[in-house]
């Protein structure tokens, strides 16, 4: 029911742009299509039909290769997974499906669980790192990450399909087709995802039986797009994925609740699900100019159970319209070029959490309630000479706590053909959710979270071994300030912390060969409680990424290793009691994956994750992963 009423609600208004899809520019810094190569900011792209070819089934898989987010997951893919971007909270990271936002309104911090997606319906996945409010809003303190899905290609038909299997009882699937039919574009794509999984306990605890704790997902998307005329076109976005998962309750339930705090074979996520959609209507006024109007929303659900007999609750759905407008002008005086978008839009957010419990847990935390928002953006691009200049602005108005404006404005200089050095500021917030406000033990007068960052950078493209970019080189430091953070006073939530995070990165890729990449990261993160001078929870201190590439020819071949360090967590003893926080161990996985297309539009590929069968916990008493090997076939049409 909750799906029809959504469906039948998109097609009485308007929906949000539809993003662009050339290959070198990206759209989630500023809204409108930029080269990311002079962008003043931190951003990464995976393409993902490179990600599946290597063997990444799942969302979570492959933002795990990228060096600036910190994926921190609860057992296995298909479990609770976090992503920390920046070094700031889970919760700070904005995450989108097409623009469209999807933070989970029901969550006591709308934080986005990276654990439930596959990737078989997205072309690519844009991650920009900072403060990203000025641009989207709420959450966006760390940075966004935006998932981009398929559109329709050249032909009228182009059929793909993805099978895979291997460890674990671990099986995936995926199927789509898309293609142009005269005015009408289309894209639709069905995934699927199920694995028996491994013991979420880790062996070192008394509470591990060795009982597996298996995780299903799948999704349907589809995106239509109808010229109607030369100058008015619609598109459609729809996708629904549910999801469910086993897990171990040792660090959840009270010793009363299971004798010795033992596995509950019972007890799951039973139903973790998305909808979205989205209808948009776009006028081209004029070769410079266009306007668009949307309208759109998700729903999310969860619930948890115990043999059947619900536990938790969660419902939260969120509606909202905008108007929006681009105009790129050309030159303009001094500039060569200049674009700038801007528009308004209206949201509403409500939330339904209530609890089913056992006599034995503590009473429920029961959440009805709804809060409504309009904000107004600007963004503006413009290039003079070798100087990119980008500025954004942006005001958020909220029920019950105000307005909160916030403002980027960044720099990049090309110093010569091979190098450019960049510079931005910005500020952000993450409002209050429904939970921190209206829960028996929150607080209706919040204050929202504010943060400002600066950051510095630099990119050096060296000609070597006969190429134009031979070497790679890149620096980046940011440091980031943030007041007002929401956390416990006594037994009730108020705004009594502030953090402060200091991260640099660098990078370097060599091309020996026309067939050959090697590169090498090295991430530093110094995040702190501003307050009590602890360390931020789950944030390494350091971490390493590497790896090499062959591509000859129809084989191509990755060889990679990721080094996590030592980071501050909640500790649980090997009998399963808290020991407060300390520091969780560091971490090396080693992956290998080979490809090789046999036939035009057919190709074959293997994975192997954890090649050392390294024992981890990549979440304190959350036991990663084993040696895991899959192995898969995929077909397109040629």
């Amino acid at each position: 029911m909750r799906k029809i009423c959504l469906l039948t609600a998109l097609f009485t208004g308007l929906a949000a742009p539809a993003l662009a899809e050339e290959d070198t520019l990206v759209v989630t810094a500023t809204r409108t299509p930029i080269d990311a190569r002079v962008l003043p900011a931190d951003v990464t792209i995976i393409d993902a039909e490179e990600a599946l070819s290597r063997g990444d089934a799942t969302l979570s898989q492959a933002l795990a290769s990228t060096p600036g987010v910190n994926v921190s997951a609860s057992g296995g893919p298909g479990q609770q997974t976090s992503l920390f971007l920046g070094g700031a909270n889970s919760e700070h990271t904005l995450v989108l499906f097409d623009g469209l936002r999807i933070n989970d309104p029901s969550s006591p911090k709308s934080a986005f669980d990276a654990g439930q997606d596959q990737l078989g319906a997205l072309t690519r996945i844009e991650i920009v790192e900072g403060p990203m409010s000025a641009v989207y809003g709420s959450d966006a303190i760390g940075g966004v990450i935006n998932q981009i899905a398929r559109r329709g290609g050249d032909g009228a038909f182009n059929a793909r399909m993805d099978l895979s299997g291997g460890s674990f009882g671990t099986a995936t699937a995926a199927a789509g087709a898309d293609g142009t039919l005269g005015a009408f574009r289309y894209a639709v794509t069905a995934e699927g995802f199920a694995t028996e999984g491994h013991d979420l306990v880790p062996e070192r605890m008394s509470t591990h039986t060795g009982e597996d704790d298996g995780a299903q997902m799948w999704a349907l998307t589809g995106a239509f797009d109808l010229a109607l005329s030369n100058v008015f076109a619609l598109d459609l976005l729809v996708r629904t994925r549910e999801a469910q998962a086993e897990f171990d309750p040792f660090v959840y339930a009270p010793p009363t609740y299971t004798e010795q705090r033992a596995e509950d074979s019972d007890l799951e996520i039973s139903r973790n699900d998305l909808d979205i959609a989205r209808l948009g209507a776009t006028w081209a006024l004029s070769e410079n100019f266009s306007l668009r109007a949307s309208y759109g929303g998700i729903d999310q659900s969860r619930a948890q159970s115990d043999d059947g007999v619900g536990l938790l609750i969660y419902d939260g759905q969120r509606r909202f319209a905008d108007l929006t407008i681009d105009w790129r002008a050309g030159a303009v005086g001094a500039l060569t070029e200049l674009a700038i978008a801007g528009g308004v839009s209206q949201e509403e957010e409500e939330v339904d959490i209530s609890e089913l419990f056992d006599p034995s847990f503590p009473p429920p935390s029961v959440v009805i309630a709804d809060q409504e928002s309009q904000s107004a953006f600007v963004t503006a691009q413009g290039r003079l000479n070798q100087l990119t200049l980008t500025a954004a602005l942006r005001a958020d108005d909220y029920d019950g706590f105000g307005t909160e404006t916030t403002w980027r404005a960044g720099a990049s200089y090309d110093v010569n053909a091979y190098a450019r050095i960049y510079a931005a500021y910005g500020t952000s917030f993450r409002a209050p959710t429904l939970y921190e406000r209206f829960v028996s033990f929150g607080d209706p007068t919040l204050a929202a979270e504010e943060g400002e960052s600066w950051e510095a950078g630099a990119d050096l493209r060296v000609p070597a071994f006969g190429q134009d970019n031979g070497l790679e080189f890149g620096l980046l430091y940011r440091s980031t300030e943030i007041d007002n953070l929401i956390d416990f006073s006594g037994f009730n939530y108020a705004n009594v912390d502030r953090a402060e995070i200091d991260t640099a990165e660098a990078r370097v890729a060599a091309r020996p060969l026309d067939w050959l990449t090697a590169h090498l990261a090295y991430v530093y993160t110094d995040a702190e409680d501003a307050t009590t001078g602890a360390e931020l929870r789950r944030r390494p201190e350091e971490t390493w990424h590497a790896g090499i590439s062959v591509e000859h020819g129809a084989f191509s071949s990755t060889l990679s290793w990721r080094q996590i360090g030592e980071r501050s967590d909640f500790l649980y003893g090997d009998d399963g009691f808290s020991l407060g926080i300390g520091d969780t161990p560091a971490y090396d996985l080693v992956r290998l994956s080979a490809s090789y297309a046999f036939l035009p539009g057919m190709s074959a590929y293997v994975a192997v994750d954890n090649v050392l069968d390294e024992d981890y916990e990549p979440a304190n008493a959350f036991a990663g992963a084993p040696l895991g090997i899959m192995a898969g076939l995929r077909l397109r049409t040629p």
